[in-house]
């Protein structure tokens, strides 16, 4: 019997089964996954939430950031307009883009770890009618707790970049993604015995829609950036990326216990030129 609490809340008062089935879910994956990424979760929050409390709580998350980068220092006027210009482009962006979130982790007013789900979300991208993507969906969730809970602020969640800070390069997003892809895979692999595709999901009409929609929102975004952005090259997978570091870290550094030492000072946090380049990283950090 493991000691972890598995809380799993339907807020929308309409997903008693899929809080069920989470729940269920959850309270297998989680002892197996302190395991895997030697990250304790003592509890695991789930909130089944509706797309207006989904959007009102990132909108919330994002002006806590911003309240804390600003904490104890003097804010200068231009500041201020653009902490409220990067709001008013997330309470915007949020609108566009519930029915192409599957669930999102972020902390609380008290710091602690929950991960929103919106279950119209999940009829949209299709993982609703799919066991196997909705129990890899929470898997990948559940790891995010354990790196929230061992960062305590630290690493993660990511600094929202209201102003520059001396880490900038840090690859903080690829590397909390890439971490939680890992243990994913490790986990589905030895439930599925393979890792099971997500390729056969159906999205509906509303999720193409907005796809489209947001398509469109960040070229507008971008014709009124003052300086083109540099010419790209072939786009990579993030989460691939950063797995791919991972496995490789891991097994540089000899264990999990040793490589988790990264969720605890931002300057052990691989550089953008790292995650790419995992024996790069070795050199600089040593064994």
């Amino acid at each position: 019997m493991s000691g972890i609490e598995v809380e799993v809340r339907d807020e929308t008062g309409r997903a008693r089964r899929l809080a069920w089935q989470a729940r269920q879910m959850l309270a297998e994956a989680a002892p197996r996954l302190e395991e895997i990424t030697g990250l304790t979760t003592p509890t695991v929050v789930f909130r089944l939430v509706t797309p207006r409390t989904w959007r009102k709580e990132v909108v919330a998350y994002v002006e806590r950031g911003i309240q804390q980068a600003f904490a104890g220092s003097e804010v200068y006027e231009r500041e201020r307009l653009e902490a409220a210009h990067k709001v008013e482009s997330w309470r915007r962006r949020t609108a566009l883009t519930w029915p192409l979130q599957e669930g999102m982790t972020l902390t609380g007013p008290d710091g602690q770890p929950q991960t929103l789900i919106a279950p119209r979300a999940l009829h949209h991208t299709g993982f609703r009618r799919e066991r196997t993507a909705l129990h890899r969906l929470l898997v990948h969730e559940c790891v995010h707790h354990g790196q929230i809970l061992a960062s305590q602020g630290a690493v993660v969640p990511p600094r929202l970049s209201v102003r520059r800070y001396a880490f900038d390069d840090r690859a903080v997003p690829v590397l909390l993604e890439g971490h939680a892809e890992w243990a994913e895979r490790h986990y589905t692999a030895e439930v599925f015995g393979a890792l099971p595709s997500t390729d056969q999901l159906r999205s509906s009409w509303r999720y193409r829609l907005h796809q489209r929609l947001l398509r469109e929102d960040i070229r507008r975004a971008q014709r009124h950036t003052p300086a083109p952005p540099e010419p790209s090259s072939p786009a990579l997978d993030p989460r691939d990326v950063g797995a791919r570091f991972v496995a490789a870290a891991v097994a540089g550094v000899g264990d999990v216990a040793r490589f988790n030492k990264v969720w605890h000072e931002l300057c052990l946090v691989p550089t953008a030129e790292e995650i790419q380049q995992p024996e790069a990283w070795l050199r600089r950090v040593g064994p």
